[in-house]
C-alpha cells in the first residue's frame, strides 16, 4: 500500500494528464458523430484486416483436407468407371453389374519427394504396402500417365516416372491406333520419344497419344501429343517426339492403378512364349 501511494505521489502529474486525456476523448466521441464514425472506421479496418488474415489461414489449413477428400472422391469415380470393369458375358442382360468383374483398382496417394531435372528421376509416394500398394501398380494424375511403382516399403512407394531412361510404356495414337513404345531420351522433362512406329504411318503434329491396354494400365490414359516427327535414315521407323501432358515439376496428387487379373494374362503369355 505504501509503495502504491509513493508511486502515485511520484507520478501524480502524468497520471492526472492521462486521466484528463481519456476523459476528453470520452466526451468527444460521445458527443461528436464525426469522431465516432472515424474511430469506428479505423477500428473496423483494423479488425477486418485481422479477420481476413485469419480467414486466409483457416482456408489454407482446410485446403489440405479438402484436397484429400477430393482425391478420395476421384479415386472412387475411377473405381466406378466403365474402364475399371470387364464384361464377363455379353449374351445376358446386365443387372446391377453382376456380370461385370472389377479389373482395375484405383487408390489415391501424395508425392512427398521427386526429381525431374536429373538423368535418372524418381518419385516417392506417401503410401506403401500397409495401404495395399504393390510393385507394378501404374501411376497417373489428373493430366495423364506418370509412371509405375517399382518398389514399396511399409509406408512408402518409389515410382519410376516417364522421365527415366529405364522407363518403357506401351502407347498408341488415340484415333489412328498406330502403336509403339514410349521411351525417354534424357534430354527434356516435358518431351519423350515414341519408337517402333512404321514410317508409313500417317501422323500429324498434335495427334494425341494414349496408353495401350497392358497388365499395368487400361487403354486410353492420356500421355501427350505429337510435337514433331521425321523419318529415320536407313530405317523403316519414325523418330517421334511426344510432348507430355504431365508437368513433372509439380506432380503432387496421383492415383495408383492395380490390375486385379494381371497374373492371369502374364501366366498365359509366359506359356505362349515358352
Amino acid at each position: 500500500m505504501k509503495n502504491l501511494i509513493r508511486f502515485i505521489i511520484e507520478n501524480g502529474y502524468p497520471i492526472v494528464f492521462i486521466f484528463f486525456q481519456v476523459l476528453a476523448f470520452y466526451i468527444i466521441f460521445n458527443n461528436n458523430y464525426f469522431q465516432q464514425s472515424s474511430f469506428y472506421r479505423v477500428v473496423s479496418n483494423f479488425t477486418g484486416a485481422i479477420s481476413e488474415r485469419k480467414a486466409k489461414v483457416t482456408d489454407y489449413l482446410n485446403l489440405a483436407e479438402a484436397n484429400l477428400e477430393l482425391s478420395d472422391e476421384n479415386a472412387r469415380l475411377y473405381n466406378n468407371s466403365i474402364s475399371s470393369f470387364m464384361v464377363v458375358n455379353k449374351e445376358f442382360s446386365i443387372i446391377n453389374d453382376t456380370l461385370n468383374k472389377v479389373k482395375y483398382r484405383y487408390a489415391p496417394a501424395k508425392v512427398i519427394n521427386s526429381t525431374y531435372s536429373k538423368p535418372s528421376n524418381f518419385i516417392t509416394l506417401n503410401k506403401g504396402s500397409v495401404n495395399g500398394f504393390v510393385k507394378n501398380m501404374g501411376v497417373i494424375n489428373e493430366k495423364g500417365l506418370v509412371g509405375v511403382i517399382t518398389s514399396t516399403s511399409k509406408n512408402y512407394s518409389i515410382v519410376l516416372p516417364i522421365i527415366h531412361p529405364q522407363s518403357l510404356f506401351s502407347v498408341m495414337l488415340k484415333e489412328k491406333h498406330y502403336f509403339g513404345l514410349l521411351k525417354w531420351d534424357g534430354k527434356r522433362h516435358n518431351i519423350s520419344k515414341m519408337t517402333d512406329v512404321s514410317n508409313h504411318a500417317l501422323l500429324s503434329i498434335g495427334d494425341t497419344i494414349i496408353t495401350r491396354e497392358t497388365t499395368i494400365f487400361p487403354e486410353g490414359i492420356p500421355v501427350g501429343t505429337i510435337h514433331s516427327f521425321e523419318k529415320i535414315k536407313g530405317s523403316n521407323f519414325l523418330d517421334i517426339d511426344v510432348e507430355l501432358f504431365v508437368d513433372f515439376s509439380k506432380v503432387y496428387h496421383v492415383y495408383c492403378i492395380e490390375n486385379l487379373i494381371a497374373n492371369e494374362q502374364e501366366e498365359l503369355e509366359k506359356l505362349t512364349i515358352e
